[in-house]
């Protein structure tokens, strides 16, 4: 039997009138229920996105560890093949030095004249495209 469905004093069947002070009761309670269910979803929500981009960073960092050891083993394998062919190894790992050297210089020209305002442009586009 629910709270607002009450009998008379003499239990003879007789609805009561409903008490405003449990109805009242019964309403925050309801409410604080609904706020809990909506705290604890939004909880639930954001653990989910902080785990997705806790992965995405994980496997950013593995990748980029793994791509800096390909690196590295490919400029040692450069020094030493430019090392093998002027018979100095000091010098080979000069030139392999000056050829990184040069392409750092290749692409902050193409950065400034060609490629930062694309990519700002790509990017802007993508995140209005969504709408």
């Amino acid at each position: 039997m629910a709270p607002t469905e009450r009998h008379g004093p003499a239990g003879k069947g007789e609805a009561a009138a409903p008490d405003p002070a449990d109805f009242v009761r019964e309403m925050v309670e309801s409410v604080t229920d609904y706020a809990r269910a909506e705290r604890d979803h939004f909880k639930l929500e954001a653990s989910e996105r902080i785990g997705a981009v806790s992965g995405r960073i994980v496997l950013a960092v593995v990748l980029l560890l793994l791509l800096n050891g390909v690196v590295l083993m490919l400029s040692v394998a450069w020094g030493l093949w430019l090392g093998q062919c002027f018979d100095d190894p000091v010098t080979g790992f000069l030139l392999a030095g000056a050829t990184y050297l040069a392409l750092m210089l290749l692409f902050y020209l193409l950065w400034r004249t060609v490629l930062r305002d694309r990519i700002t442009l790509a990017v802007v586009n993508a995140t209005h495209g969504k709408d």
